[in-house]
């Protein structure tokens, strides 16, 4: 016989009692679910503010884009490229200096002044509308030195100024997370 059998006869008449095993409370997450919804709520109000910034005006005209290929297929066209250590000017990325140079040196400014000038007399004068100045900046140099060509650009005659950007598909996610630093 085993050892279950004369248990079970030991006890006999008697009827045998399993140990039952407690029941886990259940988690209430209704405490949960009311903070989530909170936060749904303040995300949903934030997003919805920050498009309001962005969105566009019915009474303003915007500036458009051009591709690289309309611009290079133009022959007005004057690039200018600033670099963190060095600027240079034109299609044969003549140096002109450090871009510290654009803000603190008078000469260097003279000498892109004179750049300009002389790019703008090769462009026959009923075509000057069309003229562009294209500036690629890096994006860790200060606005000082991109203002200062825009500056010398606009006084020599420059009606078409252009900033060579690259297109983020994710941009409206990357502003957002900007703006609530």
């Amino acid at each position: 016989m085993s050892s279950i059998d004369s248990n079970v006869r030991k006890q006999k008449g008697r009827r045998a009692i399993r140990k039952k095993t407690e029941e886990s409370k259940g988690l209430s997450i209704t405490s949960l679910l009311d903070v989530l919804t909170i936060i749904l709520v303040f995300l949903i109000k934030n997003v919805s503010m920050e498009a309001v910034k962005i969105s566009e005006l019915p009474d303003m005209q915007y500036p458009t884009t051009v591709t690289v290929e309309t611009l290079m297929d133009n022959a007005l066209v004057t690039p200018v490229k600033l670099y963190t250590d060095r600027v240079l000017l034109g299609m044969d990325n003549q140096l002109l200096g450090a871009p510290q140079e654009l803000i603190e040196d008078v000469d260097t400014r003279s000498i892109m002044l004179e750049f300009f000038q002389s790019e703008m007399s090769e462009i026959p004068e009923d075509r000057w509308d069309e003229a562009c100045l294209i500036v690629q900046a890096d994006s860790n140099l200060p606005c000082a030195y991109i203002t200062e060509i825009v500056r010398v650009g606009t006084n020599t005659g420059y009606q078409n100024i252009y900033f060579a950007t690259l297109e983020e598909a994710d941009w409206l996610s990357s502003y957002a997370s900007a703006s609530f630093e």
